[in-house]
């Protein structure tokens, strides 16, 4: 069961990963959401839930979702997954509706996990807050990434959500230093689907005084990969991740990967990345062009990279998520 479902979202692409390895293993059961995307295939709508008696309910909780409190009242025995919610904070001056769900998502989140059997995380981080160390990791299929050798050394890049928590105004002022000191021809490329209108525009005006900053969105796996393929730096000082998948993709893209350690990053990351914890847009500036230019350490860099992979193989992965179910039992 989802809040909601999309084209492109991870909670979304999580649960269709998850219904494969049912599949798999002999299971039955469907994918239901309170709202579907029209874009959105392999859900059905919340009102064809109908378990039988010993059916177990997986709980996908990444949303204020009040749709699903009627899910808390079966007598099924249940799991709920908390991929997190972002702290209303970094909401409230730029998409209030957007803000208030978010505090009443993170509000109601105590009471679905104490009406569940079982509580797990995609990440310690996000378990932690509901005192439960059950991790299910996210099953991540990364075969579309491409390596692409050695990019060119000026081509910058992050991967997500355009919002004022994953702080795309700090890196783009960072890559303003980096280029004006050491670049100019470098090139900052911002994907991802912005919050709304008016924030994307904020950004664009930052981006415009910086020059050279690109933003895309609905983006094909294939566009994407040729987007990490030539990256010369990964970017991400994002305050607040559950999990952070782009990292896993630059890994797998073998691009140097620049990070905050906030929330479940330094969990995600390991020591695959550089961990950034200077508020100074000079240091970061200095950390792409380090990224960018010694062979050396982009070397090592990808070679932890591959192995952090290894912590999140997608077997790996199922294992987490079927002993998790089993305790269902």
């Amino acid at each position: 069961m989802l809040s909601g479902a999309g084209p492109v979202d991870a909670v979304s692409r999580q649960a269709l990963a998850f219904r494969e390895r049912f599949r798999g293993w002999g299971w039955g059961g469907r994918d239901v959401a309170a709202f579907i995307d029209p874009r959105a295939k392999g859900f059905e709508p919340l009102r064809a839930l109908d378990p039988a008696p010993g059916d177990r309910l997986l709980i996908h909780y990444s949303a204020y979702a009040p749709r699903l409190r009627g899910v808390l009242d079966l007598p099924n025995r249940k799991l709920l997954l908390s991929h997190n919610v972002t702290p209303a904070r970094w909401l409230w001056d730029h998409d209030p509706p957007i803000a208030l769900q978010c505090e009443l998502g993170r509000r109601q989140l105590p009471e679905y996990a104490a009406r569940c059997d079982v509580v797990a995380g995609v990440s310690l981080f996000n378990g932690s807050e509901l005192g439960s160390d059950i991790v299910i990791p996210p099953i991540v299929d990364l075969a579309w990434v491409r390596h692409g050798g050695q990019p060119p050394q000026s081509h910058v890049l992050f991967v997500g959500r355009l919002a004022p928590h994953k702080r795309q105004d700090e890196l783009i002022r960072a890559f303003a230093l980096y280029r004006r000191r050491h670049a100019p021809d470098a090139r900052l490329v911002l994907v991802g689907e912005p919050l709304n209108d008016g924030y994307l525009r904020a950004l664009q005006e930052l981006g415009d005084r910086a020059g050279n900053v690109v933003f895309e969105h609905t983006l094909n796996e294939s566009e994407l990969a040729e987007r990490y393929a030539r990256a010369s730096a990964f970017v991400c000082l994002s305050e607040h991740e559950g999990f952070c998948i782009p990292l896993l993709e630059a890994f797998a893209a073998g691009v140097p990967v620049i990070a905050r350690p906030a929330g479940g990053v330094p969990e995600t990351a390991g020591d695959a990345a550089l961990l950034d914890e200077d508020r100074d847009p000079s240091v970061t500036a200095e950390l792409i062009h380090l990224a960018a230019g010694d062979r050396e350490l982009r070397d090592e860099l990808a070679r932890r990279g591959r192995e952090r992979l290894e912590v999140y193989r997608p077997e790996r992965a199922a294992v987490a998520l079927r002993a998790a179910l089993e305790r269902l039992s």
